[in-house]
């Protein structure tokens, strides 16, 4: 311990690095490293209380080991220890006898073997604004209990000027944000995409979290589309409840409100995972209406639990109104917009469409620095149906797989029909990691789904990605039309992506080798099964080639 007249010059400096910023950052990092040191090299941990979840935080820490600081992450205000009595009794209190001490206590001295344990309150105006949790290596330092009482109060005050400040930042930050995107959604008629884009990106910066998602009511109000998400595990979609009647954003809808799992009252059930695999212990769910018209829900996410306060969520809440009314607009704007861009047969966009929104979509991934997908899909053997079965039920098995791939899409995606038999699908904001995983469920989805009338159809699937494999639009859709001829060469029924000349094994053939060698099988295949109709052809049209005759009418009695 130091002396006196040393302690005094601590104290001393303790205040003014508390006083030199405002940031609560700086502020706790200084306050624990002067805490230590005012209390010989004691190891020390910093935390906030949140009195919704009625725990403390760990906000700053020196000295511990991982565990016990794993230990000390989320702190309940009821867990025996010493910052329980903290919080009953408003006071500093120490022990140093493990065997006395409460549990948690008790726990933490023996792991990190230390003399002694302090833990003193943090008030501000008579609030509980967090406390200071000290293991000692001398159990005289103990003694001095109240002076380290001392330092807390005038730390506290540091503390929360630092909270307000950045509360204040935080909400002028927020507000600002909630504004820009208000001008975005109001300033003009926009797409139903640059709608559901905006309302992610801005959903994720007021709830200071990855992850998010905009769910749209179907037609017949039954189920949920996803329609855009963030930060969402691409393999995980399929464990999403979308139903209206069994999810927690069907639960908003119906109530009318913002309803929150993870509080405490359940888990989370039925829903995707982060990034990574994490699993969510938190989730809010923001009914988007207009008019008394349910739109959709908003949904945001965290791995942590009790994550949103009642701020974010307003603001959240204000948010899901603005979307609700730009969608609208953009929805209705686009039922009158699609009737010339979509394809007759297929209720996909047509073609002329897909060229003008893939050179739109990769400029804005570039521009955003945003990842792209793009699936080129043939549907196999449909010469076939049409030869067997007739061109009405070839023209079915294009309206069902369309259909089943638009079901299977995000409503983000963009499907187009690209020719006569086959379906180009851009995916914007698709990581190159997760777009193969999409094309492998559009494949397995109608596979599985058999067509009435005709059955079982499988499809063959090419894809490529901006900006990891293709530098610009036309690279893009040359790639993925090569990748559709190798997986058509290779067997058909099958995914393939462009692979890169850098991801090679040894001895493996080139892409372009391989490609050029899928492109001519494919098109000899196609001249065989031309050259296949044009022997048969003149045997269906034998009758024009006959010598005409004439066929007089008997005479009465059979005469001639």
């Amino acid at each position: 311990m130091a002396n006196d007249g040393n302690l005094l010059q601590r104290y001393i400096a303790l205040q003014k690095a508390l006083l030199s910023s405002l940031r609560l950052k700086d502020v706790l990092d200084a306050a624990v490293i002067q805490f230590s040191e005012l209390a010989g090299g004691a190891k020390v941990a910093f935390f906030l209380s949140d009195n919704e979840s009625m725990s403390f935080k760990l906000m700053a820490a020196k000295g511990y080991g991982e565990r016990t600081l794993e230990q000390l992450r989320i702190v309940p205000f009821n867990l025996d220890g010493l910052l329980k009595y903290v919080v009953q009794q408003r006071a500093a209190v120490s022990s140093n006898d493990p065997d006395s001490a409460p549990e948690l206590s008790a726990a933490i001295m023996k792991r990190e073997g230390s003399q002694g344990q302090i833990a003193l309150p943090l008030i501000s105006a008579n609030l509980l604004v967090g406390a200071v949790l000290m293991d000692v290596n001398n159990a005289g330092i103990l003694a001095y209990i109240d002076f380290y009482k001392e330092v807390a109060d005038v730390t506290a005050l540091a503390v929360a000027n630092s909270i307000l400040f950045g509360r204040s930042e935080y909400e002028r930050e927020r507000l600002n944000t909630l504004y820009k995107t208000s001008c975005a959604l109001s300033g003009s008629v926009l797409q139903v995409n640059d709608v559901l884009q905006i309302a992610a990106d801005t959903a994720v910066i007021l709830a200071n979290t990855p992850c998010c998602a905009v769910l749209l009511l179907n037609e017949s109000g039954d189920r949920f589309h996803l329609a855009a998400f963030k930060g969402l595990e691409g393999s995980s979609l399929g464990e999403f409840e979308l139903g209206f009647n069994e999810s927690i954003a069907g639960s908003a809808l119906r109530n009318r409100r913002t309803e929150i799992l993870g509080e405490g009252t359940r888990q989370p059930y039925g829903m995707p995972r982060a990034t990574g695999g994490s699993t969510f212990h938190t989730v809010v769910a923001l009914p988007i209406i207009h008019n008394d018209l349910s739109v959709g829900v908003l949904e945001v996410y965290s791995t942590e639990a009790r994550a949103f306060h009642k701020e974010q969520i307003e603001l959240l809440e204000s948010l899901a109104q603005q979307v609700g009314t730009a969608l609208t607009v953009a929805l209705t704007h686009q039922t009158a917009a699609q009737q010339s861009a979509l394809d007759v047969h297929t209720g996909l966009y047509n073609r002329l469409y897909f060229d003008d929104a893939l050179l739109k979509e990769v400029e804005r991934s570039g521009r955003h620095k945003h990842e792209l997908g793009l699936l080129l899909i043939d549907i196999d053997h449909l010469g076939q149906i049409n030869e067997h079965l007739g061109q009405d039920k070839g023209d079915d098995a294009i309206r069902h797989v369309a259909a089943v791939i638009r079901s299977t899409l995000r409503d983000i995606d963009i499907a187009c029909r690209y020719g006569g038999e086959e379906i180009a699908v851009i995916l914007p904001e698709t990581p190159q990691t997760n777009v193969y995983e999409v094309a492998e469920r559009v494949r397995q989805s109608v596979k599985d789904h058999t067509a009435p009338g005709i059955g079982t159809l499988t499809i063959s699937i090419g894809v490529s990605a901006y900006p990891g494999i293709a530098a610009n639009a036309d690279e893009l859709l040359i790639g993925a039309q090569q990748a559709l001829d190798v997986a058509k060469f290779e067997g058909r029924d099958r995914v393939r992506m462009v692979r890169l000349t850098a991801n090679l094994k040894p001895g493996e053939v080139s892409w372009i080798d391989l490609a050029n060698q899928a492109r001519l099988a494919v098109i000899s295949e196609r001249q065989t099964r031309l050259q296949s109709r044009l022997t048969v052809a003149p045997e269906y049209a034998s009758w024009l080639t006959a010598t005409p005759s004439v066929v007089g009418r008997k005479k009465p009695g059979g005469q001639d």
